[in-house]
């Protein structure tokens, strides 16, 4: 069977990084590919970028388009070993242009077989669950800048996707198991 590659998109609050680890364990062996961890763990670093990064996302942005597509691409290059591992990338593509060149790198890399899940929410239900979880940079006015960050930035990359035939719209109302039942089905996984 040829190696998964799996994109994984959603709202924030819309349960994809939950997802996205449930789905890690049902095809192991696995590369997990997600931007966030990526942009932490370079914050952490003594660099130049590091302090950088650090002090984007303490300041509640986000970091530039070119260094999310730098990240993933190093994970890339420095973790694919037999380029037969299943792959989830997790948190991008964030915009149209990061979509087309992370097909580029699939595509260089093999894998032209891509499968993307959009875990979809309204903005209302994101906003009721990224207030739940009570972050204390989660206001509603915080919380609502994101969402239209999404809007304008994300979206594109969604619509590039679902006019390419590859995009998989999952509902992400219901219990987690209810989700990923459907994503589950949506993929054709046991």
């Amino acid at each position: 069977m040829s190696p998964q590659t799996i994109i994984i998109l959603g709202r924030s609050g819309s349960g994809k990084g939950t997802q996205a680890e449930l789905l890690k364990k049902l095809i192991e062996p696995c590369l997990y590919v997600y931007t966030g961890d990526l942009f932490r763990e370079l914050a952490q670093t003594e660099t130049a970028a590091g302090r950088k990064v650090k002090e984007i996302v303490e300041g509640g942005g986000l970091p530039d388009e070119w260094l999310a597509a730098f990240l993933w691409q190093r994970k890339l290059i420095d973790s694919l070993k037999s380029g037969r591992e299943n792959l989830i990338i997790d948190g991008s593509p964030r915009r149209l242009d990061e979509a087309r060149e992370m097909d580029e790198v699939l595509l260089w890399l093999g894998r032209a077989d891509i499968k993307v899940i959009l875990v979809d929410i309204t903005e209302d239900e994101a906003v009721t669950r990224l207030l739940k979880r009570g972050r204390k940079d989660d206001s509603e006015q915080a919380i609502r800048s994101r969402l239209e960050w999404f809007n304008t930035q994300a979206l594109p990359a969604i619509e590039y996707y679902e006019k390419s035939g590859r995009l998989i719209k999952v509902d992400g109302l219901g219990s987690i198991e209810e989700i990923h039942a459907r994503i589950k089905q949506a993929l054709n996984l046991k």
